[in-house]
């Protein structure tokens, strides 16, 4: 991208906040880029209990696991699978219509997603995008997963062949807001679905949490407000 981009508003949650808070937070930042063109916002954050939020075109009466039946339910902006947000880090990051991206807007998760895989390079895990990985079967005729991260998409980050970070997106006049979740560590309600420490018991939490809010900035702006 040759076109100037737009600086970025940088926000890290110091305190985690509801679910139903989380996605009003999210929200009012595309309407913000929407209403405002010069600038990006990035948020990192976190939620205050186990939260199980659904995709745009999911229903609440959807079939659940029933593990998560006492979870608090929200719903997201974006689409997908249901995500269960639990011993995460989660980021979101507005763009607005002025933005180069906008001409391809899928570029926009590669380009976020290539900042957080090298962070977490270098904090000790080794992972990578799903299509730069050796393809895996996948039948056609099953049913879709209803959690996000037992779904696939080549532009998933994964490690040691699970998903440890998806994204989706929502446009709104030439606008976009991306969110995505960056699993920790699995949640006791769903013990299949691993996180980055439990795959990696040596990674640097504490230096990832410290390098993500600039990583995930600098990959929508070159300057940070």
């Amino acid at each position: 991208m040759n076109d100037p981009l737009p600086p970025c508003q940088l926000h890290v949650d110091a305190i985690p906040q509801t679910g139903q808070r989380n996605m009003q937070l999210d929200g009012e930042m595309l309407q913000q880029v929407v209403d405002d063109e010069s600038t990006s916002i990035v948020r990192i954050y976190r939620w205050d209990q186990p939260t199980v939020s659904l995709g745009y075109f999911q229903k609440h009466d959807e079939h659940t696991d029933p593990r998560l039946q006492q979870c608090d339910r929200v719903h997201r902006v974006t689409g997908g699978g249901a995500i269960l947000h639990d011993d995460e880090l989660t980021y979101s990051c507005a763009v607005p219509a002025v933005h180069p991206i906008r001409s391809h807007p899928t570029e926009l998760y590669c380009d976020v997603h290539s900042a957080i895989v090298s962070v977490l390079h270098t904090c000790g895990a080794t992972c990578a995008m799903r299509k730069d990985t050796a393809p895996s079967a996948v039948d056609p005729n099953a049913d879709e997963p209803f959690l996000c991260f037992l779904r696939a998409d080549p532009r998933d980050v994964v490690l040691q062949g699970h998903k440890i970070l998806g994204s989706a997106q929502r446009r709104r006049k030439g606008a976009i807001l991306q969110h995505g979740s960056i699993l920790l560590r699995h949640s006791t309600l769903t013990p299949e679905i691993p996180g980055i420490i439990d795959l990696c018991p040596d990674f640097d939490v504490v230096q990832f949490t410290e390098l993500l809010p600039k990583a995930v900035a600098r990959a929508v702006a070159n300057d940070i407000c």
